[in-house]
């Protein structure tokens, strides 16, 4: 397999432009999009998580939940979903739960640092796919009607491209939450879950969006559908970060996903970092929009109902 050119705007695959024209793109945006806008990532959280555990203290010895040994401990693991299922437990166990969902929703909070890719969100909205997210925050919710997010009971006869799916749930409502390593167990194993996953990745191209390893539970349930042998359709698309010359890095990328009918779009983060996510989706999103039948399709639909009313 030759090395490919790592760019910083990498084309837009003929295959995405194909599924936005028959309206079978579904994008799934994973926190990496969230981050660009200032958020926490999984590290920064797992972090503040320890640290409010180590700055309460019990009513009857007046010590911390967590000690410095503990903490070393947990700092061992390099496993951040694995610390914020710990702490999260040692919280509700000691009547403080409230604690834990307060720094849930400080590390949704975008930064005025990131303010000038506030707009990621709408720039993703351009690609008009069905849009399903493992956030829990609601950046993205202003681009849909309340009735039309949902983020819990998901059936794959309800799958709605006027709909945005929250699939590990929304800060709106706790109980909907996954956030920990047996919530997600659970979330994975529900069939009816299982059948609305598998009815999207079969019946459409799927992009997936500011994801990375330590947050892949998609990628767990897709291996689950493939034996290791046999090649497949490369028909979905994830978009990942590398610096220049990390061609090997791309090519041992490619490996993995490829087994899985995944294809691997590079982009390079030299000069801007992950941040370069946005200047991506800002130049798909334009491209797009000029090289796709729905510009037509939108003018037509403009027509008819000029004509319509006007009659």
């Amino acid at each position: 397999m030759p090395d490919e050119l790592i760019l910083p705007i990498p084309p837009v695959n003929k295959k995405i432009l194909d599924a936005v024209n028959t309206k079978t793109l579904a994008v799934f945006v994973g926190a990496g999009v969230s981050r660009i806008m200032g958020c926490m990532g999984w590290d920064e959280l797992a972090t503040r998580l320890v640290k409010r555990c180590t700055s309460i203290k019990r009513a009857a010895d007046g010590l911390p939940y967590l000690n410095f040994r503990e903490t070393e401990i947990l700092a061992r693991y390099g496993d951040h979903k694995k610390t914020i299922t710990i702490c999260y437990d040692i919280l509700k166990d000691n009547g403080c739960e409230d604690n834990f969902f307060e720094e849930l929703e400080k590390s949704f909070e975008p930064d005025e640092e990131h303010s000038p890719y506030r707009d990621i969100y709408q720039q993703l909205y351009g690609l008009r796919g069905l849009f399903i997210t493992t956030n829990a925050d609601e950046h993205f919710d202003s681009r849909f009607n309340k009735d039309r997010i949902v983020y819990k009971n998901f059936q794959p006869d309800d799958i709605d491209p006027t709909k945005l799916y929250h699939i590990h749930g929304s800060i709106r409502e706790r109980e909907s939450l996954v956030f920990t390593v047996p919530g997600y167990i659970e979330r994975y194993r529900d069939d009816g879950f299982r059948q609305f996953l598998k009815q999207i990745f079969d019946s459409r191209t799927v992009l997936f969006v500011g994801y990375g390893m330590s947050e892949f539970e998609l990628l767990d349930f897709i291996m689950t559908r493939y034996d290791s042998g046999g090649v497949r359709e490369l028909k979905h698309f994830i978009l990942l970060p590398f610096y220049t010359g990390e061609e090997t890095a791309l090519r041992f990328e490619q490996y993995y996903h490829n087994k899985m009918g995944i294809s691997v779009v590079a982009y390079q983060k030299d000069r801007n970092g992950y941040n370069q996510l946005y200047e991506v989706i800002k130049d798909w999103n334009s491209k797009i929009n000029q090289t796709s039948k729905y510009l037509y399709d939108s003018y037509k639909e403009i027509e008819e109902a000029v004509e319509h009313y006007g009659r």
